[in-house]
């Protein structure tokens, strides 16, 4: 031996070691997998590890009511969750497919899993599972189930002058939880063990195998553990022991497992699961009693390690695992699931970073020649052999970067790199080459392919992306979050090309969000950046035309279809945030218009649930007469809707009223389109655009038949002699708003119902695509297209001058309706500025001793309450999303 090896050897002249904060990181990340310290869920609620390891706290973005601005809310801790792991150091956290179910992972293996409640900053405990204390147990993978729910992709193509949208369905390969939409997971130990859980069910399920055997322990529902083993191959030294761990889903639900051990193997196993179920029915109900996981190794590659590195194989470490499952598409072409493997040389290496991959491929099973000698063979042989699989390498990447983090997103068609200088890269899932802005064959499925990326960037110790990769929190060496947005890099949005490009790709983003059930905030915070009125209503046109959203509903009468469009909510959702610039500033009409039709949704399930009451007690079973009324018709139950029977009272009042006014204002030239709308712009009114929007009326006429049949049954109650007088005061209570409004239901209805005659008329022999063009300019862009003379010639110079004649003009004129929030006058603001109105049952709330739960996206609120079946179906139905479909926020926790 040299004297100059002695000397290295005692680090006599050795390189200086970097104890840095990102060094220590990557050597977390060489010692195993399971290293997540952020997560983002499909919900939106952000969890990371506290600066001390023993905590987890959860963050969102969420809008400033006072000025509209969106940012990282504050960190919210969960409870108990350093008791419950008995003070060790957490290291990884990780949601679920569906978003709702959060597991927590400390280094000894012990796993929490906690579930986010009615709000998106209070999670509760849905089990613990403890283990000895050994290093062996602790997780080198984890992995979620997917969710079974079918799943869609979206393109947008410039087809000549037009863009084409374009959506394509796909079934998810498995496993999946036998019952939908329940959670289940895998974890791969350091020691070769395999763990499933089953969360949250009425069965706890943990499945582990040890040295020699699986075992699994379930919960069997009455506090009793029972037992089931299986084999597996055991370990047979130190060198077997796993570092890291990856699963993906796979045909035919079998999953792909793949694992790297100490002595650098790459071992790749096939995982199916036998629930031990019989039911065959769909959807299942039935829950797993004693499932058993089976696992059989397929692969085993020796020493593996970038090729650049062959003569010196200890150069390059293994710092991250990752098993891409097959994709949708052709199924020759994508039906290969990846093993994607980020090896780090050091930061003093010229290249850091080698993405190594190799795509796990089926070929026919052949037998040995041997067996054509022995004549003719068995059929069960001739035709029996499954495939074999096979590990084709796929060429190395390098990159000058030192990589984080991996990923698959957008249903595994993109792979997402971070690096540690906090940037981060999106590239083809099969072909590792960035996306070109623009794409050559003018197709965006992303939006990268549309120019934008994340600019700049400050080192980091781990990255999160949002659930549509638009936004991304950077977790500084200092445990700090950094918030950094997408930004297009194509020039001037100013540019029509660029402008057009980001509402297109934007749009596709927003649809392949709502088609997914993913929070999509996060798009808001691009949108937002460019603060024009034609970026809004351009962005929100081609959003209706990627959904294809329906809007013309002139030729069917309303029903509960209308309620449950949940594209419908989103988009209405989506144009209010865009121009919601806190609750001081006064909005736009399109603003307002979107809404006014959430709030008309909310009351449509209130009174349809409760106007329908009696039918349903009916099918339920009570015959009339017999036994009491259903829980939605009794007196506890009307007493929730009685403030939303006040607010639609109002809103009958404030749209006659301001129609009258505009039909004052436009006497004569009702004709002039243009000037009508000069004059309902100037009033900043929705009425105009309520009556002659299909959705919105749809709406109105909707309420007012449920809202009579409602009327009708307390007038039968009243008349029945069945209730004490307190109980009979509620009802007399609920026929006040309706018997001193001006506008009576039935003089209302009338009007509504000429107004959907007139435009039917006027969208006679008109094709379908031109009538929701008509729609979507009403309703998006607040203009009156010229197909609409008619009906507003009629509404104005006609019905409404009639109408004014048969109803007390003076009461409507005195009916005070500034505390629906629609005119903007000094009253309205004064109410709304001294008063809290609960957005859900319209009741005006105390400015003390109640809890709050504030909407995270428009800022609505709502009391936070106890909610029993004695009080209603509906309002159960909307205590856990808001009316625009975000998720409440307690600011209390």
């Amino acid at each position: 031996m040299e004297f100059g090896a002695v000397d290295d050897l005692f680090q006599d002249n050795a390189t200086p070691v970097s104890h840095s904060r990102i060094d220590g990181r990557f050597d977390e990340f060489r010692r195993g997998g399971c290293n997540q310290k952020i997560a983002w869920s499909k919900l939106g609620c952000i969890a990371v590890i506290n600066s001390d390891g023993t905590g987890v706290e959860t963050r969102h973005l969420a809008c400033n009511p006072e000025d509209g601005r969106w940012a990282l809310s504050d960190a919210y801790p969960i409870t108990d969750v350093s008791r419950f792991h008995e003070g060790q150091r957490l290291q990884h956290v990780t949601w679920s497919s569906n978003g709702a179910e959060l597991a927590i992972i400390d280094v000894l293996g012990r796993v929490s899993f906690y579930t986010v409640y009615l709000t998106v900053n209070q999670l509760a405990l849905s089990s613990i599972h403890t283990y000895p204390d050994d290093d062996m147990s602790s997780l080198v993978g984890f992995w979620w189930l997917p969710s079974e729910r079918p799943y869609s992709l979206y393109t947008a193509m410039k087809v000549e002058e037009d863009v084409k949208y374009y959506s394509q369905n796909y079934r998810p390969f498995g496993p999946f939880h036998p019952v939908s939409p329940k959670a289940a997971a895998i974890g791969i130990t350091r020691g070769g063990t395999v763990s499933d859980f089953i969360v949250p069910a009425k069965r706890n399920i943990f499945l582990t195998v040890d040295k020699y055997k699986a075992k699994m322990w379930f919960h069997d529902g009455n506090s009793k553990y029972q037992e089931s083993t299986c084999e597996l191959e055991c370990m047979m030294s130190l060198d077997d022991v796993f570092t890291h761990a990856s699963m993906s889903w796979g045909k035919e639900s079998v999953s792909v497992l793949a694992a790297y051990t100490q002595s650098r193997q790459l071992r790749v196993y096939r995982l199916a699961i036998n629930w031990g179920i019989t039911q065959q029915t769909k959807p299942a109900t039935q829950y797993p009693t004693a499932p058993v996981l089976l696992v059989k190794r397929v692969k085993l590659m020796a020493t593996v390690f970038p090729t650049e590195f062959s003569n010196d194989t200890f150069k390059a470490q293994l710092t991250h695992l990752e098993v891409m499952g097959p994709t949708p598409g052709p199924t020759n072409a994508n039906a290969a699931a990846t093993i994607t493997a980020i090896f780090s040389a050091g930061p003093d290496a010229q290249t850091i970073t080698f993405v190594c991959r190799w795509d796990l491929r089926e070929r026919p099973s052949k037998l040995h020649p041997a067996f054509d000698q022995l004549g003719v063979r068995r059929a069960s042989i001739s035709s029996g052999t499954p495939p074999e699989l096979d590990l084709h390498r796929l060429e190395d990447i390098t990159l000058n970067k030192r990589a984080i983090g991996v990923w698959p997103v957008t249903s595994g068609t993109v792979i997402a790199f971070a690096f540690s200088d906090g940037s981060l890269d999106f590239r083809d899932r099969h072909t590792l080459r960035p996306f070109s802005s623009p794409p050559p064959n003018g197709k965006i499925t992303n939006m990268t392919q549309a120019g934008f990326t994340f600019t700049g960037g400050e080192n980091c110790i781990d990255i999160v992306l949002s659930p549509n990769n638009t936004v991304a929190v950077r977790l500084s060496q200092d445990n700090e979050l950094q918030m950094i947005v997408m930004d297009s890099t194509q020039g001037a949005i100013t540019i029509k090309e660029n402008f057009d490009t980001a509402c297109i790709a934007l749009a596709v983003q927003h649809a392949y969000s709502i088609s997914n059930l993913s929070n999509n905030d996060d798009l808001l915070l691009i949108a937002r950046k460019y603060k024009s009125l034609d970026f809004n209503n351009a962005f929100l046109t081609e959003v209706h035309r990627a959904l294809n959203l329906k809007m013309d509903f002139a030729a069917e009468s309303p029903s509960e279809r209308l309620i449950r469009n949940p594209l419908l909510q989103r988009c209405l959702s989506l144009q209010y945030a865009l121009d919601f610039h806190g609750e001081r500033v006064t909005r736009r009409l399109s603003g307002k218009l979107a809404w006014a039709v959430l709030h008309l949704r909310v009351a449509s399930l209130a009174f349809a649930l409760s106007g329908n009451s009696g039918q349903r007690g009916a099918v339920q079973g009570r015959a009339p007469g017999t036994g009491g009324p259903p829980d939605d018709a009794k007196p506890e139950a009307l007493q929730t809707v009685l403030g939303l029977v006040q607010w639609f009272m109002d809103m009958m009042s404030l749209i006659i009223g301001d129609l009258i006014e505009l039909s004052k204002a436009t006497r004569g030239r009702t004709d002039d389109l243009a000037f009508v709308r000069q004059k309902m712009l100037e009033s900043n009114s929705p009425a105009l655009f309520l009556t002659l929007a299909s959705a919105p009326r749809a709406f109105l006429r909707y309420n007012c038949r449920n809202l009579r049949a409602l009327e009708n049954s307390t007038n039968k109650q009243l008349a029945s002699g069945n209730y004490d007088e307190e109980q009979r005061m509620t009802i007399r209570s609920f026929k006040v708003p309706i018997d001193s409004c001006a506008v009576k239901i039935h003089n209302f209805e009338k009007i509504m119902t000429d107004i959907d005659g007139t435009v039917r008329a006027a969208y006679n022999n008109v094709p379908e695509a031109e009538r929701a063009t008509a729609e979507r300019q009403l309703f998006v862009n607040n203009e009156i297209p010229e197909i609409f003379k008619e009906p507003v010639q009629r509404l104005l110079g006609y019905t409404i001058p009639n109408f004014r004649d048969s109803i007390n003009i003076s009461a409507l004129f005195w009916h005070d309706v500034s505390w629906l929030g629609f005119h903007d006058d000094i009253e309205s603001r004064i109410y709304h500025r001294t008063h809290r109105i609960d957005a859900v049952r319209k009741i005006v709330l105390p400015s003390k001793g109640i809890k709050l739960r504030r909407c995270t996206r428009c800022c609505s609120i709502v009391e936070e309450t106890t909610i029993n079946k004695n009080q209603g179906q509906w309002l159960q139905n909307t205590q856990r999303m808001c009316l625009c479909g975000t998720l409440y926020l307690s600011p209390h926790t």
